[in-house]
């Protein structure tokens, strides 16, 4: 393509992670003529880099508007893994066998009591567990601990096989996906298309636009206000794991996670640095969840290392998505700051933003839209 160069109208997702597949496929499906722009391998940064983790009632302090998003999306996972399967034939490991929150001592296990005390009349299957109670679900926690919070409806899916199901599904459904694309303007033309303009000078022409560029979004120069989203660095390990020992995610204070995979890796984590457009590992971060995880769980540190990698977590300004239309741009909408949660809220955000586009009524996002920003108490959306 030529500079200058215009293509046929359509709607154009810009990103090519979890969240714009997911988009674009939720699109594709009501029948829109879809195209993603992604600049480097799609979801490199984010997407690769998660563990996977399906945890709602772990991931919120409050209930709200941001956990029944959560909930809402979690509660659509099976048939979205399912559809993806019944398309591709490739699974990307679902399994709802539950999460581990422990409290390492007496003294942590008033924060698990206060937890419970307003997530139980939500969902009344989650309990709090002596250690032995604990030690029967997860055999690897042999170390020292006083209790547990157990939620039973929630997991994992392993994020890798994920991207790769939701690509060959867009490849069915003859989705094409330009890399290479770095996307650097976005403005609106008389003629009510929006125009997209990419770092060579290619312009291509657009009935609505879906901003799903992850921590990259905040680069791209819009009408109206910038939406701010800063890149969050998550260093993370995995080990190899003979047989299948380990058999639920478990979380440990102050930040820390080990996810049992299918293929016999067991993947820990994870650091939070705001260190900029970067990723980097090192043996400073990797200890700040390993030193926890020595009490806990001692011989999970005894398997071979695996391997070492990091990703950047899309956070915005007040770590909630950004989900809805500009009023600034009519036609261009935002799927971003997912910060912690891609993974978990990619089935739901496609859903929504396949429905704006389309017109329709999206009620559960209001509370993210992109104009909450400037209000005077953003904590009324948590």
């Amino acid at each position: 393509m030529t500079q200058g160069q215009s293509r046929q109208a359509e709607i154009l997702v810009v990103g090519g992670g979890i969240i714009g597949c997911a988009t674009a496929l939720a699109l594709a499906r009501r029948g829109h003529t879809v195209r993603i722009l992604e600049r480097a391998e799609p979801g490199g940064l984010a997407t690769h880099a998660a563990a996977g983790i399906l945890g709602p009632m772990n991931e919120t302090d409050r209930p709200g508007p941001f956990l029944d998003l959560m909930r809402q999306s979690l509660a659509l996972y099976p048939d979205f893994v399912s559809g993806l399967i019944e398309e591709t034939g490739l699974s990307p490991d679902l399994a709802l066998d539950g999460i581990l929150a422990v409290a390492p001592r007496a003294s942590d296990r008033a924060l698990l009591e206060r937890r419970l005390a307003w997530q139980r009349p939500i969902d009344p299957s989650v309990t709090l567990l002596s250690a032995p109670e604990a030690r029967a679900l997860e055999p690897s926690l042999t170390g020292d601990f006083d209790s547990a919070l157990w939620y039973p409806k929630e997991g994992h899916v392993f994020a890798p096989r994920l991207i790769k199901a939701l690509l060959g599904a867009l490849s069915r459904r003859s989705v094409p996906l330009e890399q290479g694309v770095t996307v650097s303007r976005i403005e609106r033309n008389p003629s009510g298309t929006l125009s997209v303009t990419d770092q060579a000078g290619n312009v291509r022409e657009a009935q609505a636009v879906v901003l799903a560029a992850g921590a990259a979004l905040s680069a791209i120069d819009i009408p109206g206000p910038p939406v701010r989203i800063h890149p969050v660095n998550g260093q993370i390990l995995a080990v190899r794991s003979p047989g299948s020992f380990y058999r639920r995610v478990v979380f440990y204070p102050p930040h820390g996670y080990f996810v049992p995979k299918k293929d016999g890796t067991v993947v820990i984590g994870a650091t939070e640095e705001r260190i900029g457009a970067r990723t980097r590992v090192t043996p400073a971060g990797l200890l700040e969840f390993l030193a926890p995880l020595a009490p806990i769980a001692p011989e999970i540190l005894g398997h071979p290392l695996h391997h070492t990698w990091s990703g950047l977590r899309p956070c915005s300004e007040d770590a909630l998505p950004v989900l809805g239309p500009l009023a600034a741009c009519p036609g261009l909408f935002v799927a971003g700051g997912h910060y912690r949660n891609g993974i978990l809220l990619a089935p739901v955000t496609g859903e929504i933003l396949a429905d704006m586009v389309t017109g329709l009524a999206t009620p559960m996002a209001r509370a993210f839209s992109p104009e909450r920003f400037g209000r005077p108490s953003p904590e009324q959306f948590f």
